[in-house]
């Protein structure tokens, strides 16, 4: 299975100049743990991610919500081509400890892929288990 398969839907985004609490406000509103940041003028091209994890962080850093998004945006952005094979993905996620990868076709963004969405499917489950986990990554026996 492809990255595309998984990435269906269009990616929810802001632009850096958009309010920390007001892409809080969008994340909370649309359940989802990421909004793609990109620029007005450039919209299928992302410079940024906002996770849950970087509201989180900003909040207990007490950093004031009325800032600009692009002051805790992650950047540059983790993606992948959407012909990448789904086990793929999932290596670059554990790699990167993220839970969220962005997809692209030909560099232009399509999509974004949570880990929900790779434990959401058995079909995905099955073709991770059928490429296995490499002998370094799997746990101990103790």
């Amino acid at each position: 299975m492809k990255a595309e398969i998984l990435a269906r839907k269009p990616p929810i985004t802001a632009t850096p100049d958009m309010r920390i609490k007001d892409v809080a406000k969008i994340m909370a509103e649309r359940k989802i743990g990421l909004v793609v940041i990109v620029e007005k003028n450039q919209p299928d091209v992302a410079i940024g991610v906002v996770s849950e994890r970087d509201v989180v962080r900003a909040v207990a850093n007490n950093v004031d919500l009325n800032l600009p998004v692009k002051e805790i945006m992650s950047s540059p952005v983790i993606t992948v081509e959407g012909e990448e094979p789904i086990w793929n993905v999932a290596k670059i996620m554990r790699e990167h400890n993220i839970r969220h990868v962005v997809v692209t076709n030909k560099g232009k963004l399509y999509g974004v892929i949570s880990i929900r969405d790779l434990v959401a499917e058995e079909s995905v489950l099955k073709s991770l288990i059928e490429y296995g986990i490499p002998e370094e990554h799997r746990p101990s026996a103790d």
